[in-house]
């Protein structure tokens, strides 16, 4: 048997039968379908991904005892068979952290030539997406699959159908870039939290952070806006199942803005919090004793200052009248 055939009849054709049915449950919109279809799929394969997630955490713990075997044993053959009886006695499945790629790949195949199927505007198209449809319509007694057809291939100001360098294009190439950049950061900050990498191995997260987001990006022009769509919105869900059951790990949103504006603007803002900070808090007795002290130093002086003023008056006046009696000496006239 044909691999093709195995192919249309058992993924292409059932998929392109349910993704007509969800565009009849989605108001006729066919992106509304292609979101429904791939939150469908991402809560089917949900254990597989927790699975997946699971491994790669137990894989990351890992990494300190296989390095040691890598520096204990030069020979290839038996430092492969001590790292294997090491994933057998911690009971960790290497192979299981490409469980829900091995499914996500054939399904990511399969949505680009459901797409450019179902949405086929030619009447030779139509016609070829009608003969690939099942015969359901005489079971419900009404042709509602294929009164749909031919598909609608605008949603919102996006046209599915589209590719090359245009607004759609463009628009989703920008969201899958900034959403598979996103979920690699998040990754890759979740791997250097636990500190159990190689200088190599970091290296190598650096770069597989800027590649995939980049090579995806420009796969999306090359391909209809409607399979952009489609691997967008699976980023995303995926971002958010990796957030909320492993954590975002050392990935904070403020990690994103440039290190020359945090160095621009973070000083700032902290000794202006830290001066208000030591200015109004309340019951320090350091600050208390300082302001008791000070208001001594300055009784003293002010009582210091007055004795002088009354001492130099006192001088003062003293010299006035010395002077006075020596100049009434000096007035009296000889006898």
């Amino acid at each position: 048997m044909p691999i093709g055939f195995i192919w249309q009849t058992f993924l292409e054709t059932p998929l392109i039968n349910f993704m007509i049915l969800l565009t009849v449950g989605a108001f006729s919109s066919f992106g509304f379908a292609i979101l429904a279809f791939t939150l469908i799929t991402r809560i089917i394969t949900f254990p597989l991904t927790m699975r997946t997630m699971r491994s790669t955490r137990a894989m990351q713990e890992l990494q300190p005892q296989i390095q040691e075997l890598q520096k204990k044993y030069s020979d290839p053959r038996r430092r492969s068979e001590e790292t294997m009886k090491l994933y057998k006695q911690s009971g960790v499945n290497p192979l299981g952290c490409l469980g829900s790629q091995i499914i996500q790949f054939p399904l990511f195949i399969a949505m680009y030539q459901v797409i450019r199927t179902t949405l086929a505007s030619t009447p030779e198209g139509v016609l070829y997406l009608e003969s690939r449809l099942y015969d359901v319509d005489s079971m419900f007694g009404a042709r509602f699959m294929h009164d749909e057809l031919p598909l609608s291939t605008e949603f919102f100001f996006l046209d599915l159908t589209a590719s090359g360098t245009n607004v759609t294009s463009i628009t989703l190439m920008i969201i899958v870039f900034a959403s598979m950049w996103i979920q690699q950061r998040i990754s890759v900050s979740r791997t250097s939290a636990t500190g159990n990498q190689s200088e190599q191995q970091q290296q190598m997260s650096q770069m597989m952070q800027w590649m995939l987001p980049i090579m995806f990006a420009a796969f999306v022009i090359a391909v209809p806006a409607g399979l952009g769509l489609y691997w967008a919105a699976t980023t995303v869900i995926g971002i958010i199942l990796h957030w909320t059951f492993l954590g975002p790990g050392d990935f904070t949103w403020g990690s994103l803005i440039p290190e020359q504006l945090q160095s621009r603007t973070t000083p700032a803002a902290g000794t202006t919090l830290t001066t208000t900070e030591t200015d109004t808090q309340p019951g320090d007795s350091s600050d208390e004793d300082a302001s008791t002290e000070i208001g001594t130093d300055d009784g003293e002086r002010t009582r210091n200052q007055r004795s002088r003023r009354r001492r130099g008056g006192r001088q003062r006046s003293q010299s006035a009248r010395s002077q006075s009696r020596s100049s009434r000496r000096r007035r009296r006239p000889r006898r």
